[in-house]
């Protein structure tokens, strides 16, 4: 964590361990520019272990995945196509541009490393195994002083409602037709029965620092019986 980072209030600390259920669990976000933890992490349900898996952002998954796409050679396959970056000049960078940019090399090692961080302290308190974790590929940009966010739109900013995934859509190079991106989600999360819709808010959440997550708000349905009457 970096110096003089957010932490949790003591008031929400004392009123989380007053309900006698859970420890909260304390990870550390100030590296990111907005700070909110589902910039990083989500999870979902699965049918077996621990019936559920944590996903994690990883840096180090998406240059290795588009590492194996330039070997492939599709390295001149471009990001973003489609879409028109405003005012902020349209930048559609290839994978071979991506992995040449030693600047954004070096801060998403730092990225990697501030979200091993949280991932050793969710092991630790949720007591989860490797095998409980999956790293979604994901890359940010920014400064160390300022802090990080999502390169494309961040995919572990999802909605999760049960099986179904409202997946923000990365726009990443297209690789026989399909983005290697999406491709490489769907693999990952479809054996564990989970359904995949990947969803375009990359005008109205994405370049205003947001993505699905940020920019929904689910009524749940509550339990039947009366939970508050349970005594820890």
């Amino acid at each position: 964590p970096r110096f003089g980072g957010r932490r949790m209030a003591k008031a929400v600390k004392d009123f989380l361990f007053a309900q006698q259920v859970q420890a909260p669990v304390e990870l550390f976000s100030d590296w990111l520019l907005v700070g909110h933890i589902d910039e990083f992490l989500t999870f979902v349900p699965a049918p077996d272990r621990k019936a559920f898996r944590l996903l994690l952002a990883s840096p180090s998954a998406c240059y290795q995945l588009l590492k194996e796409k330039q070997e492939e050679g599709f390295g001149e396959a471009a990001m973003f196509e489609g879409r028109e970056l405003g005012l902020q000049k349209a930048s559609k960078p290839t994978i071979n541009e991506i992995l040449a940019n030693e600047e954004l090399r070096k801060f998403n090692a730092y990225v990697q490393s501030c979200i091993n961080w949280n991932r050793d302290i969710l092991k630790r308190c949720l007591g989860l195994a490797e095998q409980d974790i999956i790293d979604l590929p994901q890359l940010f940009k920014g400064k160390v002083d300022s802090g990080a966010e999502a390169f494309f739109p961040d995919m572990v900013n999802m909605l999760v409602l049960g099986r179904h995934l409202g997946i923000p859509k990365p726009f990443g190079p297209v690789v026989g037709g399909q983005c290697c991106l999406e491709e490489k989600v769907r693999a990952l999360l479809e054996p564990l029965g989970l359904t995949c819709t990947f969803i375009d808010d990359f005008y109205s959440y994405h370049l205003l620092l947001g993505d699905v997550h940020c920019g929904t708000n689910v009524r749940r349905k509550p339990f039947t019986f009366r939970w508050w009457h349970l005594v820890p």
